[in-house]
């Protein structure tokens, strides 16, 4: 065994030993079952199946105790940004990546949003700017008064045009987060699932949502949560050579160009169980506030073909096209025994079957990019699950290591948690399969090419 080698399998023995610590002295740790409601910058939109802060916290500080010299974190799943906030709070760089314009969004304003007394200062001056707004010039869009009433949609539009007078842009994007926010209570679509499901008649009828008063409600909460963010960030754990955390954050897929400055030195994520269709819509869930939002203010450039239909961002996502689907299972059954073990359940159900292969073919293909990105020696922490699809459980925690494997990386070891109820929003059953009540976190070590 080289040096080199010999200091990797310490270093991979030492993250053991303090994961396992944790399980000895208390068998129900990492399901976090009291810990308290998101505070500070978690909890400034509701972002589907976002991650449980206080687990990921841990784990980066069970990492920085194995690996001192760990830097950067990496996030290629990045969503609402929870990985990217504790990365921050503990002292490390950041950099993430995310398809949906609503999570970079959400994200960069989660990374640096206003002072406290300023946010508040801005939500009241918008409020004030809407309420003497006397134009009748309400935005429009396709099908926007099968989501909204004329009295809400005239309210938005009101708040819309007060948040464009902002000068300041950082501002005007945590506005905008509390704006999208505002949107998801007032529609006409049940905040009880992801998807966009317009309420019944009968509670159509008696509702009375007032855009305003929402948006003046959010914003104040928010400003709050602002104030908790600098909070901490002041009482930050710091690294030697690190005083000043920075995120860096790229809008776009798993497979576009890597922007960070150098290779990480961990990676830290929680990749979609399935295609977005069937499992938790991200897209769809952003489509309505990303109508009220000014473009122009997004992270990176904004591509109007997101809108043309309200799943288009989750059909761009992993496993959203079917082409070909099929002509990729012999190649991912040579990476993946579990996956060839798993198919012939599926045979009697080609569309499932293809569905199934789709995803794991974009899946791989995201692994690849993500282990590209990591320097020799780095951990990977997987927060993942298992969906039943087709009434039979697809194993995606085993897929993942094999390909992982196949990449070069070994597996540390695997923690296994249950979903507190309510703690960690998922999707319900569905058509084609029902989400998991628990949860994996595969952790796995890049290993180093021998000498």
């Amino acid at each position: 065994m080289t040096s080199v080698a010999r200091e990797e399998f310490s270093t991979a023995s030492t993250l053991l030993d303090l994961l396992e610590k944790r399980t000895v002295e208390d068998p129900n740790y990492w399901d976090f079952k009291l810990t308290p409601i998101r505070a500070g910058g978690h909890g400034f939109f509701q972002y589907p199946a976002m991650m449980v802060p206080e687990l990921q916290g841990a784990l980066l500080d069970d990492l920085a105790a194995a690996d001192p010299a760990a830097r950067l974190i990496y996030d290629p799943f990045m969503g609402s940004g929870t990985v990217m906030l504790e990365s921050l709070y503990k002292g490390f760089d950041f950099h993430g990546s995310d398809i949906n314009p609503m999570a970079i969004l959400l994200s960069k304003v989660k990374s640096n949003p206003p002072t406290g007394s300023s946010a508040n200062d801005a939500v009241a001056a918008v409020v004030s700017r809407a309420s003497e707004d006397s134009s009748e010039e309400d935005l429009a869009f396709e099908n926007r008064d099968k989501w909204f009433t004329p009295a809400v949609t005239r309210e938005l539009s009101q708040i819309r045009r007060a948040i464009q007078r902002e000068r300041d842009v950082s501002i005007r994007q945590f506005l905008w987060v509390c704006l999208a926010e505002t949107v998801r209570l007032v529609s006409n679509s049940r905040t009880s699932t992801f998807k966009l499901h317009v309420y019944a008649p009968d509670v159509l009828s008696e509702r009375r949502p007032e855009a305003l008063v929402m948006f003046t409600t959010v914003g104040k909460a928010n400003a709050v949560r602002a104030s908790e963010h600098w909070s901490r960030m002041e009482k930050r754990e710091t690294r030697d050579d690190l005083t000043e955390p920075k995120a860096t954050l790229l809008r776009g897929g798993v497979a576009d160009p890597w922007g960070a400055p150098k290779k990480a030195d961990a990676l830290m994520t929680s990749p979609p169980y399935g295609d977005n269709k069937t499992t938790v819509p991200y897209g769809q869930h952003s489509y309505l506030p990303l109508r009220w939002i000014d473009h122009r203010d997004l992270v990176g450039s904004f591509n109007e073909d997101f809108l043309t239909k309200i799943a288009r961002i989750d059909s761009l996502s992993l496993g959203g096209s079917l082409v070909k689907a099929d002509s990729h299972r012999n190649g991912l059954e040579q990476k993946t025994a579990s996956l060839g073990s798993f198919l012939p359940k599926l045979d009697n159900r080609p569309q499932l079957r293809r569905k199934v292969l789709a995803f794991t073919q974009d899946y791989s293909v995201a692994l690849q990019r993500s282990s590209e990105r990591l320097r020799d020696g780095a951990f990977s922490f997987w927060t993942l699950g298992e969906r039943r699809v087709g009434q039979e459980q697809m194993p995606l925690v085993a897929v993942t290591r094999e390909i992982l494997e196949s990449l070069g990386h070994d597996e540390v070891t695997t923690i296994e948690r249950r979903l507190p109820l309510g703690r960690k929003r998922m999707a319900g059953r569905n058509s084609e399969g029902a989400t998991m009540i628990t949860e994996q976190v595969l952790v796995m070590q890049k290993r180093t090419p021998s000498e």
